[in-house]
């Protein structure tokens, strides 16, 4: 058995090394990311021509993206993996007209109260920052689908959304966690509601909203996903310094700012990111969307314009005394003497509504 195999490998690499490498290109291309990966790593053969075939499968898969992020120092396996995300978020977005045609009773302003507060009880309990923006993923997925006919369970539908988003996002763990890390009990999240609900109710509606969030919406990428690799993209690129945290920051609060806003829901993830990064560089005086970043998130400038008008105004208009209070006791400290100007701008942004 094993000498037939290792036959069977010596003739394949045998026949690699007679195709040309055009050939192979085609070929490879064609397959899924994780098969590429695989593949490359088969032979020297196919080693020899990894970055061909990364660059023809984005082409053959996204040819509009592909143009706009093309370049002569592109990466095109990291390339292939951010345009990959960038399709699965497509139908991950949420319906607003739907939403604002299905509820009569809860209105936007209701909606960015209750998503204040699921952002405070994130901060209190030192939650993974994405579990967040999972959770109003669910939470407007659900209104796109679901009336809520009274006001008083709306609460009881944000507790629900944030306790099957922290299931699912352990559930995805590669390290299992001890009952005692996770704690899922609906004792403590009927707790958080001052005992408005039963954990018998918060269970209840844990399984409803579970239950009808689509395995797409529950595995898609979010925000602050393609924040972190917008900002290692930069930093890799030396296009910023990894002690410019003071613009991460603020990106991340326009970031946490926008799941506020229900308008803003219906622009996908990526735009906001891009969006947010390009709104903090332009605060601290910085190119607002420099060529590299337009051509690895492959949204050219007038693409991310819309998003960094809405979130512009969301920052200027929305009090979110609470959450701004938050951010502002957990970045007053920042440790970065040399940059204590940009901290002091950086501040004024997160304590109160400002133009940008």
């Amino acid at each position: 058995m094993v000498t037939t195999r290792s036959r069977s490998r010596a003739q394949l690499r045998g026949m690699a090394e007679h195709f040309p490498e055009e050939l192979w290109i085609q070929v490879l291309s064609h397959l899924g990311g994780k098969d590429i990966g695989r593949a490359v790593c088969a032979t020297q053969v196919f080693a020899n021509v990894r970055e061909n075939v990364w660059r023809s499968a984005c082409e053959r898969r996204w040819p509009a993206w592909s143009q706009v992020a093309a370049s002569a120092d592109t990466q095109w396996k990291r390339q292939y993996e951010l345009l990959e995300l960038r399709e699965k978020e497509v139908d991950a977005v949420p319906c607003v007209q739907a939403i604002n045609k299905l509820q009569k009773v809860v209105n936007p302003r209701h909606r960015m109260v209750l998503t204040e507060w699921l952002a405070e009880v994130s901060w209190d309990w030192q939650l993974e920052s994405t579990i967040l923006f999972k959770a109003v993923s669910y939470l407007d997925r659900y209104l796109s689908q679901h009336t809520v006919e009274v006001l008083s369970r709306f609460q009881l539908v944000g507790i629900a959304c944030l306790r099957a988003a922290m299931g699912d996002t352990v559930r995805r763990l590669p390290v299992r966690l001890t009952d005692q890390d996770i704690n899922l009990d609906a004792q403590r999240f009927a707790y958080i509601s001052d005992r408005t609900y039963t954990p018998e109710e918060v269970e209840s509606m844990t399984q409803t909203v579970a239950s009808t969030t689509p395995e797409h919406v529950k595995d898609a990428p979010n925000a602050k996903m393609f924040l972190r690799s917008l900002w290692y993209r930069a930093i890799m690129s030396t296009l910023l310094s990894s002690d410019e945290m003071h613009i991460y920051t603020v990106a991340s609060f326009f970031l946490q700012l926008s799941l506020l806003d229900l308008s803003c829901a219906a622009y996908s993830p990526s735009m906001v990111a891009a969006a947010s990064l390009s709104n903090a560089f332009e605060l601290f005086n910085k190119e607002s969307w420099p060529q590299m970043l337009q051509q690895y998130s492959a949204y050219k400038t007038k693409e991310v314009q819309s998003c960094k008008d809405r979130l512009k105004e969301v920052q200027a208009t929305t009090s979110a005394d609470h959450l701004r209070r938050i951010w502002c006791s957990q970045h007053e400290n920042h440790g970065y003497d040399e940059f204590n100007e940009a901290w002091a701008k950086a501040q004024l942004t997160l304590a109160c509504p400002t133009q940008t």
